[in-house]
């Protein structure tokens, strides 16, 4: 989608014609405030430049963040493109997108904060190119020019554009399939080509099931369809769903599952069934909220741009002209994204990422006739004022390490090999083997015979989970806390272990008896252990 286009709005200059007006009809002198504004690519860089110049800046946070960039790194270092790997084992919560993306990054750029995070960079800009190149080409470049800024200064977007999960990822594939679905019906209607346009949106659809598993055509599809059956487009519904499209899909999406489910059986009932439908309606899983939970969500994280959404819900917003029906389709796509992650108990915040792009263009249809004629403080303060929440809002959360093992690993990093083995008592830091770049899985040490692990939704599930389709690494990594000193008194002299608990675990683990923690703190003691012959003598009895 080109991002300089002639304008569709016949209420602005420059306009191209809609169906039925002649183009003696559509004035053609821009805007003098036009003619002084940044390009299209100038206005991208920017957001470039905008999201990414902070990313950087502060350790993972955990457990999303460490992860889903430790499961790309683990995919990485066992040179498993394919299969993701949480500790070894095959990790099937969500599809590889991401985690294609980050390898691609590490090997790039290396293994650091940054690399994790440009997936989500990478995609909050595809979001603000697709809405630039969209409002664009069907209303004005000046009001795309507001769309992307309102976009890229709407706090809880720009700090997803920093956060290394997929959430980001498969909101910009929604966004782009949504503009991409629109715009082939608009070409069709228009007499313009629109094959090439159909195609591009079954590739998106394809991207964002592989971003996030079905919500990535669901989501798009009730959307489009619901926005498609207003307009009563029956050709529309056909261009977008013919073959070439379909196959585009299916060429796209398909080859990945199918993969998964010849080499792990059942692998399709894991993560269809359980992971889509079973966590979206039951309530024994985290994060559960109440129904109203992201109204807030969406009104507090998108100030002080929700101020103007407020003039959306006036009649006489919805009287304006609509040229076609653009408002109508921000609206469904908002309305529908929000009553979809509303409706399951548990709830996250990223969840309704996709609301943002369409509440943008709502925002901007709300702001561009105010700014046309002159009338712009409003905006540019508000503009500032997001931007100081935006940079205030990474500037705490870098001050923050919320348990990374980022800190520990950057005070033990002299001391530590590749080669030594990482052992994690009662707990899992996701992070801590891109941190340490190890050569193998930590071993993780709880009660695993606890027959509530298999239905508790925590940290110990996701392992027990990863370790039904992996049982032989399940075995090897997955330590019982009664197998722990038997396991070390078994390793070959001149082996090293780093051991992760707190510091009560001394009186825990007999292994750790009368050894001082190599590092200690308020929520953390690490203690290294040599494999010697005093080792031996103290820990292990007589052979």
């Amino acid at each position: 989608m080109p991002l300089e286009l002639p304008l569709a709005d016949p209420r602005r200059p420059g306009a191209v014609p809609s169906p039925g007006q002649t183009a003696a009809a559509v004035p053609q002198s821009a805007p003098v405030a036009d003619r002084w504004a940044l390009p299209g690519w100038q206005v991208l860089l920017g957001l470039a430049v905008w999201l990414a110049a902070l990313a950087w800046t502060r350790w993972l946070t955990l457990p999303d963040e460490g992860r889903y960039a430790g499961v790309a790194w683990e995919m990485l270092r066992s040179n498993s493109p394919m299969v993701p790997l949480l500790d070894g084992m095959p990790y099937f919560h969500k599809p590889p997108l991401y985690y294609w993306l980050a390898q691609i990054s590490y090997s790039l750029f290396g293994v650091h904060e940054f690399s994790a995070r440009l997936p989500s960079l990478l995609g909050a800009w595809g979001a603000g190119a697709g809405l630039y190149a969209f409002v664009s080409r069907y209303r004005s470049v000046a009001q795309a020019r507001g769309a992307v800024v309102i976009l890229g200064l709407t706090p809880l977007f720009f700090g997803a554009a920093q956060f290394a999960n997929m959430d980001m990822l498969v909101a910009s594939m929604i966004t782009l399939c949504v503009l991409a679905a629109a715009d082939t019906a608009l070409r069709r209607e228009a007499g313009r080509p629109f094959r090439g346009m159909a195609i591009a949106t079954g590739v998106l659809a394809a991207l964002a099931v592989l971003a996030k598993g079905l919500i990535g055509v669901a989501l798009p599809g009730a959307i489009v369809l619901a926005w498609l059956l207003l307009r009563r487009d029956w050709r529309g519904m056909g261009a977008l769903l013919s073959p070439l499209a379909l196959l585009a899909f299916a060429l796209v999406g398909v080859p990945w599952f199918w993969l998964m489910q010849s080499k792990f059986p059942g692998f399709f009932h894991y993560f269809f069934v359980y992971q889509h439908f079973e966590r979206f309606a039951q309530s024994g899983f985290n994060n559960a909220q109440p129904f109203w939970f992201y109204v807030p969500i969406v009104a507090g994280l998108a100030l002080p741009w929700s101020i103007w959404a407020v003039g959306c819900f006036k009649p006489a917003f919805w009287r304006e002209d609509d040229p076609h029906g653009l408002r109508r389709l921000a609206a469904l796509w908002f309305g529908i994204v929000l009553v979809f992650f509303s409706i399951p108990q548990s709830k996250l915040i990223g969840y309704v990422l996709p609301v943002f792009p369409a509440l943008a263009f709502l925002i901007s249809e709300r702001i561009a006739p105010g700014w046309n004629a002159g009338k712009r403080r409003g905006v540019q303060i508000a503009a500032g004022v997001a931007a100081v929440v935006c940079l205030a809002a990474i500037m705490v959360a870098a001050a923050n390490p919320r348990g990374s093992a980022g800190p520990t690993i950057q005070s033990l990093r002299n001391e530590m090999a590749p080669t030594d083995q990482l052992v994690a008592l009662h707990s899992l830091p996701f992070d801590l083997g891109f941190y340490t770049q190890a050569n193998e899985p930590a071993w993780i040490v709880d009660d695993w015979k606890n027959p509530e692990i298999a239905v508790r939704d925590n940290w110990r599930k996701e392992l027990y989970d990863a370790a039904q389709f992996d049982p032989v690494v399940g075995e090897r990594v997955l330590v019982p806390n009664a197998d722990l000193q038997a396991r070390l008194c078994a390793a070959p002299d001149g082996k090293r272990f780093w051991i992760w608990g707190r510091d009560d675990d001394a009186g825990r683990y007999p292994v750790l008896t009368g050894i001082a923690p190599r590092l200690a703190g308020k929520s953390r003691a690490v203690w290294q252990i040599n494999i010697d012959a005093a080792f031996r003598q103290r820990a292990c009895g007589p052979k």
